[in-house]
């Protein structure tokens, strides 16, 4: 039964991976590409290393506010982490500590704004390692938000490195 069901997974994957999906993975490819330069022993870390070093926080506070309705989006519905079964105490845990971390205001708005990407990196985990439902509309809303975050902050990743 397992190769059945690893077969209807992979049909699935084929036939929804078109549109917000396949733009937030390649957008995602862009962000992984950047922050692997800022190594610090997981990919959490080296995702707001990177942010921190490669965004100012006036960059970072004006992004941040761009996307006020994208962060209360994920703060209202949390991206559960699909490794666990959406019972278990550690199934929004990543998340739900990530949103906090970005609403500190005793932060700087860089490492606000890393965690935000964290958020998204529990979204493309979703898809690599876990049993993501590419296709529902709620899978969908992710991507769209997840893109234009991903959007926000290349943009201005790349604008400042192409300054500096």
């Amino acid at each position: 039964m397992p190769r059945k069901e690893a077969a209807i997974r992979a049909l699935h994957v084929i036939e929804h991976l078109g549109g917000k999906a396949e733009e937030f993975r390649s957008k995602w490819l862009s962000m992984q590409a950047f922050s692997s330069e800022f190594e610090r022993g997981n990919q959490r870390h080296s995702l707001i290393a990177a942010i921190e070093a490669g965004l100012s926080n006036t960059v970072a506070c004006n992004i941040i506010a761009k996307l006020e309705d994208e962060i209360e989006y994920l703060t209202k519905y949390p991206v559960g982490n699909l490794e666990y079964e959406e019972a278990d105490q550690n199934f929004y845990q990543n998340a739900l500590q990530d949103i906090r971390q970005a609403g500190l205001s005793t932060r700087e708005y860089s490492n606000r704004l890393g965690h935000v990407i964290c958020v998204v990196y529990q979204v493309r985990c979703n898809i690599e390692h876990g049993r993501k439902k590419l296709g529902t509309q709620r899978s969908q809303k992710l991507f769209h938000v997840c893109n234009k975050i991903l959007d926000l902050v290349m943009s201005a990743l790349l604008e400042e490195a192409e300054a500096a």
